[in-house]
């Protein structure tokens, strides 16, 4: 006969055994691009190692018949959903791994407005010529089959012997196909020019301007949207001068010479502004605005960060991506009517004032393919500017570290998750820059300190 503590043992140690399951690790997903392999052929996502288990099963989506993929074939740059339990910090066992049969097309086919002209000539015999596009570098050779016209003649075209440029393609559309080669430009097989995007597509819509003005009462300075004499919405600029000039002058930097000569011809200004607001956030408007958080600016730890950040909003506008999302993804663009706010009031929720205007993907992040389009734009112009472009990933990793957001992102215009947006532009740099030594390139600048020190301490969240 059992005694009552041996009883009461037993009782509690069949108690702690039912309730084993509630305290399992909860199953989730963890989507993001392969950054590596390990020796032991786990898959790396950034920082956080996939642990490949004899039962982990591998799902394919859209695959031909008879075409079968295997866990082995999932290379660097393959992008993968993965569901399975968190083992420890920066472990993940992998139950099951889901992808898409298209990404193994070795084709690139892609699209993007021109945001400079080609610069000299190449043979069509010898050398080719050089295109910078989308972020990428696009190589034009005997094997490229060019269309779209300017004037009667091809746009791109050869001509005893050399490629030939047009002079009126700044602003045009570039659709392009090819193939990545071990330099990490991209053969192009078919180039194509489109038209430019339309006059309207960097209004904000609903006759709306934004005007940089002060608070009647206060004499703050503040930007407010407007509409005709109606004032619909407002926003406090964050009250110290270094900070607002440091990012202005940072910003116009980034600006391509060529777009900003065509966009202000057309009366498109490209304006920089950062606001009080606490939430890690940056967004662009149709019109050349870009907003700034105090938060964001907070969350950085150097220059070379703000500048991928401002160059990818800076993409967003040279692109037309407000625009393009209507037409292009087809995304329904409901305006509603927005009523004359009171002076004095202040936009609580941007997010839900953008919806208002029709603009929601701005707060909200837009497709894929737009915002990696950014991305690929943004890291390209850090290079250009002489800019570390590792920082641009290393951003999403301070962000996974001190807010959170593997599987959503609650950060920085929920721009997808920081790990997928983070893991696509580690796999960008090793695709394009394969041989890249970025040892030499700014990472921070005393500046960018100056600015921080001004600044003074602000909240993010």
């Amino acid at each position: 006969m059992l005694g009552k503590t041996t009883k009461a043992a037993m009782t509690l140690a069949l108690l702690a055994a039912a309730f084993v399951p509630c305290f399992a690790a909860p199953r989730v997903k963890l989507r993001g691009y392969i950054t590596a392999k390990t020796p032991e052929a786990d898959l790396k996502i950034l920082q956080d190692v996939v642990q490949l288990r004899p039962d982990t099963r591998l799902e394919v989506q859209d695959a031909p018949s008879g075409r079968q993929l295997t866990l082995q074939d999932l290379t660097p740059g393959t992008l993968i959903e993965v569901e399975g339990t968190w083992k420890g910090k920066h472990q993940f066992a992998a139950e099951k791994i889901k992808c898409d049969w298209d990404q193994f097309d070795k084709q690139i086919n892609e699209s993007a407005f021109l945001e400079e002209v080609p610069k000299g000539q190449g043979t069509g015999a010898g050398t080719a010529l050089q295109m910078r596009v989308d972020g990428e570098v696009v190589v034009l050779d005997d094997n490229t089959k060019a269309a779209g016209s300017q004037g009667g003649q091809s746009a791109v075209r050869v001509t005893g012997g050399q490629w030939q440029v047009g002079e009126e393609l700044a602003g045009r559309l570039v659709r392009y196909r090819g193939v990545r080669r071990p330099d990490g430009t991209i053969a192009a097989t078919e180039l194509e020019f489109g038209s430019a995007p339309p006059s309207d597509a960097h209004e904000i819509g609903q006759g709306i301007k934004l005007t940089r003005t002060k608070d009647s009462k206060t004499s703050i300075d503040i930007l407010e949207f407007q509409k005709k004499k109606d004032v619909v919405g407002r926003l406090k600029l964050f009250p110290v001068p270094e900070v607002q000039d440091y990012v202005s002058a940072l910003g116009e930097k980034l600006v391509p010479a060529e777009v900003h000569e065509r966009l202000s011809s057309q009366g498109v200004e490209f304006r920089f502004y950062v606001i009080e607001n606490a939430e890690i956030n940056a967004s662009a408007l149709p019109d050349g605005a870009i907003l700034v958080n105090t938060g964001l600016l907070g969350a950085l730890d150097n220059e070379a960060q703000l500048a991928f950040v401002l160059s990818h909003e800076i993409a967003h506008i040279t692109q037309a991506h407000s625009w393009r999302q209507v037409h292009d993804t087809r995304t329904k663009r409901v305006l509603l009517v927005i009523a004359a706010a009171v002076a004095s009031a202040y936009i609580d929720d941007l997010a839900y004032f953008l919806r208002d205007l029709g603009l929601l993907w701005i707060w909200n992040g837009y497709s894929r393919r737009m915002e990696n389009q950014a991305d690929r734009i943004a890291m390209q112009s850090l290079i250009e500017h002489g800019y570390d472009p590792r920082q641009a990933a290393r951003l999403s990793e301070i962000l996974i570290e001190r807010h959170g957001g593997r599987s959503t992102s609650a950060v920085w215009s929920s721009h997808e998750s920081n790990v997928l947006r983070g893991s696509f532009m580690t796999v960008q740099v090793q695709r394009q820059y394969p041989q890249g030594d970025f040892s030499d390139k700014t990472t921070d600048t005393e500046a960018f300190r100056a600015m921080r020190q001004a600044m003074g301490p602000v909240k993010s969240m």
